[in-house]
């Protein structure tokens, strides 16, 4: 099948257009370019070989997805055995047919067809059986974003699947773009891991998905409602179009920021934790292209695909739905080196499961004063796979001093590049909330000044941050080393009470007109609607030695064996704090309090077991209610009045952020995460204990 005359010419108008409209598309040509940040190999299409990456001055790179149908598992691979054949002129031509995937033969014929004469494919320009595969792999960020554009393979077998549009209703062209992407996300190509940074990292991509094809860059996104650039009066090229597919999933992009953004961290690990992947110890490879580009704004980098920076948030990720340990997959020789420790429990890389949005986050940096504050009781080390190296990490600490010192103290001493504003004016012209909604938060009457930096003055903080640019770049820690090492307090607890869904009972909401307004990545179907029923997550509600309610656990791997009664430990990892309205909102004390999860799609009903006597219908206003708070009238009810370790309307929930911990071997690995009562815990724990967390 061969691509249709419009599409083709909407494709060379669409690449014409982006070089002559958008400055920061083009990536640097090769020869400007670090030799490690080349590929080795590329194929040279008019000889019909492949040549070292160095000697073409710009290639095309193509993502798709390896087939495992049988009928291509004699396609045409490089190896160290066939390496010379491939350097011979006319070899590709000569067996290209029978031995390649159709979706490799259509990008060929595409490239030459456009004009340009360099391919990059990884199955034909990385050695398979090659000691530098590894390094290769790792180097993927280089190759995609420097290639000149990326073709997005979604289609299935080849690119040019039912692209006659004859028959078409026609639509507008936001709603057109939004169906163009719900294709995309819907296809194999969307669920695989390799292929979600190998689309982020392109700077401009043509997307093939079945039936359509258009054009996504840094600035625009052109199909064939929308073929070309237009002018939106006062607003240059594309404001329009652009307006539309702002923060939409497939529309992520690595902007250069030159501050530590968590924010777009957290969009990027949601948007990928949940992907397949054939070997489970590529996780982090997969994510590295990415890892590696934000690595250089936050300080001491990554350990296990978390920010060092923001390390105390970032370790109370929890699951979205249910998800599973990846376990390291055998069969692969360049493995043979790799750390079989690469999968630690502590992080979201070593489960597979979506990570919800609304667990990670860095509320002391919102612009308003936060209603939920994390606080350090540990400090961090990591420990390298043999237990016998140990670096501290210092940097959780310094961004906790930062929050000290201009949240709590007011210290009017800022650091270097950094400028206070009295926010009780108006705030600078153009100016955005960081951190925060695009709307413009409301004042809290508490706060009275905000600050940015020198480097992007548009950003609003409620304090300073530590910036890589200031003094000497800190060390970053490895990030391979799988183990983290603290002093911290642990508790025996027992589970009370265990709550799941229930099966019968849902109620679907009308459907939202979201999907059409501009609007963050938490709301696209995949966070909006909620996970499939049979995938949330159970809460189990805990008790202290006395019988007494002690707090929440969200369990996320449905293999994990619990009964009510199980005594399990748990190890505090920080302190922490939110006010009424947020406790209420909160996944788990809503299912605790009103056995439900709600969504703005959809609403699951939650059964207890063993259920409360309340629930049985007995009415008794002693019983212990897990926890309490309630809206307006009902939170004067018996059960608001009942002994219990929680705070009243407009009290702040005190508590501790725990790990329910397994020992194996003198290792502790993590199996849930959640709260307990402040004191309800310094009341039952131990003291300080070593603990090494893999």
């Amino acid at each position: 099948m061969s691509l249709p005359s419009s599409d083709f010419r909407n494709i060379r108008h669409w690449i014409h257009n982006c070089d002559r409209l958008h400055t920061d598309c083009p990536p640097t040509p090769n020869q400007h370019r670090q030799p490690h940040e080349i590929p080795s190999w590329v194929l040279d299409l008019r000889n019909g070989c492949i040549v070292p990456g160095s000697t073409a001055s710009r290639y095309v790179a193509l993502s798709y997805v390896w087939s495992t149908i049988e009928s291509e598992k004699l396609t045409l691979e490089l190896w160290t055995g066939n390496l010379r054949q491939f350097q011979k002129s006319g070899f590709l031509d000569g067996m290209k047919q029978g031995f390649l995937p159709e979706v490799i033969s259509d990008a060929i014929d595409l490239v030459k067809q456009l004009g340009e004469r360099y391919l990059w494919v990884d199955r034909l320009c990385i050695v398979q059986d090659g000691r530098m595969k590894r390094s290769e792999i790792e180097n993927m960020d280089n190759i995609y974003s420097g290639a000149y554009f990326t073709i997005i393979a979604a289609a299935s077998p080849g690119l040019y699947v039912n692209l006659d549009r004859r028959h078409r209703s026609p639509m507008g062209v936001s709603l057109f773009h939004r169906y163009l992407y719900d294709k995309l996300l819907k296809s194999k190509w969307a669920t695989r891991g390799w292929t979600f940074q190998e689309q982020v990292l392109s700077r401009r991509s043509i997307i093939f998905v079945n039936g359509d094809v258009f054009w996504d860059c840094r600035n625009s996104l052109w199909s064939y409602e929308s073929p070309g650039p237009r002018k939106e009066a006062g607003e240059g090229y594309d404001a329009y179009s652009q307006k539309q597919i702002d923060n939409h999933e497939m529309a992520v992009t690595v902007p250069s920021t030159a501050f530590a953004d968590f924010r777009l961290y957290r969009e990027l690990v949601c948007l990928y934790s949940g992907r397949d992947l054939t070997y489970a110890q590529d996780v982090l490879s997969a994510f590295m292209g990415i890892i590696n580009e934000l690595s250089h704004t936050f300080p001491g980098g990554f350990v296990g695909g978390l920010p060092v920076l923001f390390l105390d948030a970032a370790l109370l990720w929890q699951p979205f739905s249910r998800g599973k340990r990846r376990v390291w997959t055998q069969g692969r020789s360049e493995d043979a080196d790799m750390p079989k420790t690469n999968l630690p429990s502590w992080s979201w890389c070593g489960w597979h499961v979506v990570v919800d949005p609304e667990s990670l986050h860095v509320r002391s940096l919102e612009w308003l004063r936060p209603q939920m504050r994390t606080k350090p009781v540990v400090t961090w080390s990591v420990l390298s796979e043999d237990l016998r190296l140990e670096r501290k990490l210092p940097e959780p600490r310094i961004l906790e001093d930062y929050c000290r010192r201009f949240l709590d103290w007011g210290d009017w001493d800022t650091p270097p590049g950094w400028s206070r504003h009295d926010i009780r004016y108006p705030p600078p012209r153009n100016s955005t909330w960081t951190y925060c909604d695009t709307r413009s938060p409301k004042l809290d009457p508490n706060l009275f000044y905000t600050f940015t930096h020198i480097s992007d003055p548009s950003k609003l903080f409620c304090h300073p941050i530590p910036m890589v640019n200031q003094g000497r770049k800190p060390t970053a820690h490895p990030q391979n080393w799988p183990y983290l090492h603290c002093e911290a307090t642990t508790g025996c607890f027992k589970i009370q009470s265990i709550l799941s869904r229930k099966s019968s009972a849902q109620v679907k909401r009308e459907e939202s007109r979201i999907s059409l307004l501009h609007v963050t990545f938490t709301s696209l179907d995949k966070f909006h609607g909620g996970p499939k029923g049979e995938e949330l997550c159970r809460v189990v509600s805990l008790a202290d030695a006395d019988g007494q309610p002690a707090g929440l656990l969200r369990i996320m791997d449905d293999d994990t064996e619990i009964r009510p009664g199980q005594e399990i430990e748990l190890m505090a990892i920080s302190l922490g704090f939110m006010g009424w309205d947020e406790t209420f909102s909160s996944y788990e004390e809503r299912v605790d309090l009103l056995k439900s999860a709600d969504y703005p799609r959809m609403e699951h009903s939650f059964v207890r077991d063993p259920p409360s006597d309340d629930e049985d219908g007995t009415g008794s206003e002693t019983a212990p209610l897990t926890f309490r708070p309630r809206r307006a009238a009902a939170v004067e009810t018996a059960h608001s009045r009942a002994a219990s370790p929680w705070g009243r309307k407009g009290e702040d929930y005190r508590f501790y952020n725990v790990l329910w911990i397994e020992r194996r071997g003198g290792i502790a690995y993590r199996k849930a995460a959640g709260r307990v009562a402040r004191e309800v815990w310094e009341r039952n724990c131990g003291e300080k204990l070593s603990v090494i967390l893999g």
